[in-house]
């Protein structure tokens, strides 16, 4: 087992840091046909921000840090989890307290940009609440494990009064059936692990543990993926595979700011325009309905 600790740049957090772990898994299941390809590394990424792992600029750079080291740092390509190391907590969402334009573009787009792209397969080990920002985050992982005894998966955008942007809807379209993000987004229902799985928000139940052995059994489970990029490393077309089926995802995430800001207003404007004429109507009907009486 090795371990990579990753300090976050964050003075008022002294303790917060970002935690990968490798090993190589045992014994798991292998393929029925041909020949028994080796187990590749698994590697466990596990952040440690608290108390709730909320999504600040230190805590966001240092996790895309630690994904750019993995990828570039001449590591044999596997599985990647990630998990907290608070019991409690996933990830609780955005830091709404230094949340700024710039820290969407220059540290929360590319991580998620990058987890959506990782030339590894991912699963987000969900131990804890995942809630709005935390479960999007969660949602950029390829396959999503929940701890089946502890916490809930939440937009409570409705709760604090967030317009969704455009990536942080766009997907979950792409990944759940749109009756279940209309739960999300209109409702803020809170999902259990049980309601989470039948939602299709994650993929399995329990620990990482559990996570590693649905991901890596090749027969049951998640595995073929891991085994076939495991393989083939460097030469794997699996990052280029997620850039093709996620493309409108990747597109909302290249936005420009300035692109984004005139995207608002012509919003804006288009709902001005449509309240006046809506009014308007009104007035028109009432005065028809007063002259058939």
């Amino acid at each position: 087992m090795s371990k990579l600790t990753l300090p976050t740049a964050d003075p008022s957090n002294p303790t917060a840091s970002t935690s990968m772990s490798s090993h190589l898994a045992q014994g798991k299941p292998r393929p029925k046909h041909g020949d028994p390809a080796p187990t590749p590394p698994i590697y466990l990424l596990t952040h440690h921000s608290p108390p709730d792992n909320r999504l600040s600029p230190p805590f966001l750079s240092t996790y895309l840090h630690a994904l750019l080291k993995l990828q570039h740092g001449g590591y044999p390509y596997g599985l990647l989890l990630t998990t907290s190391s608070i019991p409690k907590f996933y990830s609780n969402g955005l830091d709404l307290a230094t949340f700024t334009p710039e820290t969407k573009t220059k540290y929360l787009y590319p991580l998620w940009r990058k987890l959506l792209t990782y030339p590894m397969p991912t699963c987000a080990v969900v131990n804890g609440h995942a809630f709005a920002g935390g479960l999007m985050t969660a949602m950029f992982h390829d396959y999503r494990v929940m701890n089946p005894h502890r916490g809930w998966l939440c937009l409570n955008e409705l709760e604090f009064d967030a317009e969704l942007q455009p990536a942080m809807a766009e997907i979950f379209k792409v990944k759940v059936p749109n009756a279940v993000f209309r739960s999300l987004v209109l409702e803020a229902r809170r999902f259990t692990s049980l309601q989470a799985l039948e939602a299709g928000l994650v993929d399995g139940l329990g620990g990482v543990e559990e996570a590693v052995e649905v991901m890596t059994d090749v027969d049951g489970g998640h595995g073929r993926g891991v085994m076939v990029v495991g393989a083939r490393g460097r030469k794997t077309v699996y990052g280029k595979l997620k850039e093709e089926i996620y493309r409108g995802v990747l597109a909302a995430l290249d936005m420009k700011q300035d692109e984004e800001d005139e995207m608002w207003e012509g919003r804006r404007k288009d709902r001005e325009t449509r309240e006046r004429e809506e009014k308007e109507l009104l007035e028109r009907l009432g005065r028809e309905g007063k002259a058939k009486l």
